[in-house]
C-alpha cells in the first residue's frame, strides 16, 4: 500500500511539472557548416523556446530541420500538435516575426537564406505536446557553398550554351 501511495505521488509530481514549459532561451552562437541539433522533449501541455544565434558574411547559406517526438524521442506525427516556427530579427525573439509557421506540414525542412543577412537572429519554436508528452528535434546550420557546386553549375551554364548554339547551328544551316 505504502509503495502505490509513493507511486502515486511521484505520477502526480510529474504531472504538474510537465503540465506546462517555461520559455527557455538557448544560445547557439555564430553558425558554421557544423550542424547544430538538439532534441527537447517535454510532458503533457505547452511549450516555447527561443534560439538565438549569429549568422556571419562568410556563411550566409542557412538551413533548418525540425522534426516532431514522441515521448520516446521517436519521430511521431501525433505526439506535438502545432508546432510552429517563427523566425526574428535579433537576439529573444523580439517583435514581430521576420516569418511566420515556416513549417508546411509533413515537412520539416527548410532554407531560411531567403530571410537572414549577416547578423543576430533568434527562432522561436512552439507547439502542444500530448497527453504522454513529445517534443522536436532541431537542426541548424550555416554554410558557404563549395567550389565543386561552383564547378557544377558551370559545366551546366556551359552544356546549355552548347546545346542552345549546336540548335541556332541546326535551324541557319
Amino acid at each position: 500500500m505504502k509503495l502505490l501511495k509513493n507511486l502515486l505521488v511521484v505520477i502526480a509530481a510529474a504531472g504538474m511539472v510537465g503540465s506546462g514549459h517555461a520559455l527557455a532561451q538557448v544560445n547557439l552562437g555564430t553558425l558554421d557548416p557544423t550542424v547544430t541539433t538538439g532534441t527537447y522533449l517535454f510532458g503533457a501541455g505547452s511549450f516555447m523556446d527561443v534560439f538565438n544565434f549569429t549568422v556571419s558574411s562568410a556563411n550566409q547559406t542557412v538551413t533548418s530541420s525540425t522534426v516532431t517526438l514522441g515521448p520516446d524521442s521517436m519521430p511521431s506525427l501525433t505526439a506535438v500538435t502545432g508546432l510552429k516556427y517563427e523566425l526574428f530579427s535579433g537576439f529573444g525573439a523580439p517583435g514581430m516575426p521576420l516569418s511566420t509557421n515556416l513549417l508546411p506540414v509533413g515537412s520539416g525542412s527548410l532554407d531560411l537564406t531567403a530571410f537572414l543577412t549577416p547578423g543576430d537572429f533568434s527562432t522561436r519554436i512552439s507547439g502542444t505536446a500530448g497527453p504522454l508528452g513529445g517534443g522536436f528535434g532541431l537542426s541548424i546550420a550555416a554554410h558557404s557553398p563549395e567550389p565543386a557546386e561552383w564547378m557544377m553549375l558551370l559545366a551546366g551554364l556551359v552544356v546549355v550554351g552548347f546545346i542552345a548554339r549546336r540548335k541556332t547551328r541546326l535551324m541557319a544551316g
